[in-house]
């Protein structure tokens, strides 16, 4: 059940912008209404997978702050990376994000979403703390780190039991592209491999 946790998430590092003053009220409204969006989508059975593939996409372009996850996640590389990788890598962190995802979790049905508290932090970000109710076992606990900028929350990063999502993944894609002496051309083509074996039909 853990890997549901990757799915309310992929994500990170602030990008260095403006932002205002979040509002633990507002955020906490924010997590609940993606949370039941998310959970009520990922256990549909009458859904199709290429369309949960799809409203997932919508999901993560909406609700995430995609670019600044995708560079915390590539690390030191982003900067290596030329301009036309990165694009294709934030392009194939997505869609290797959607494919990964859209078709698990159907022998869930009755989990379920719930935002349990709110703390403001020194950057002026919010963090808000929700759990997965499990009907037949022990409940998940999950943090989310969000920002507000110009009247609209995105989310930066989620933690479960204390491990953030993000430095797991870029410790794992970092691996990768070692193994490819250190080019971000080897993590880019596994990541279109990856994505070509779980294409949708």
């Amino acid at each position: 059940m853990k890997k549901i946790i990757y799915i309310l998430f992929p994500l990170c590092l602030m990008a260095k912008v403006a932002y205002g003053k979040a509002n633990c009220e507002q955020a906490k409204q924010f997590m609940q209404t993606i949370g039941n969006t998310v959970i009520s989508l990922l256990t549909n059975n009458s859904v199709s997978d290429k369309e949960r593939a799809t409203q997932f996409r919508e999901i993560l372009d909406r609700d995430f702050n995609g670019k600044s996850i995708a560079k915390f996640v590539l690390g030191r590389y982003w900067k290596q990376a030329s301009e036309a990788e990165q694009q294709e890598f934030l392009n194939l962190f997505k869609e290797t994000t959607v494919n990964a995802y859209a078709t698990r979790f159907k022998e869930y049905t009755s989990e379920k979403f719930e935002v349990t508290s709110c703390r403001d932090e020194p950057d002026e970000g919010v963090t808000v703390s929700s759990r997965i109710i499990r009907p037949n076992g022990q409940d998940i606990p999950i943090e989310w780190k969000l920002f507000e900028k110009e009247g609209k929350y995105q989310i930066y990063d989620v933690k479960l039991e204390g491990i953030s999502m993000t430095v797991t993944q870029r410790s794992e894609y970092s691996s990768v592209i070692q193994k490819g002496g250190g080019k971000v051309s080897f993590l880019l083509n596994e990541l279109r491999k990856n994505i070509q074996e779980h294409k949708l039909d």
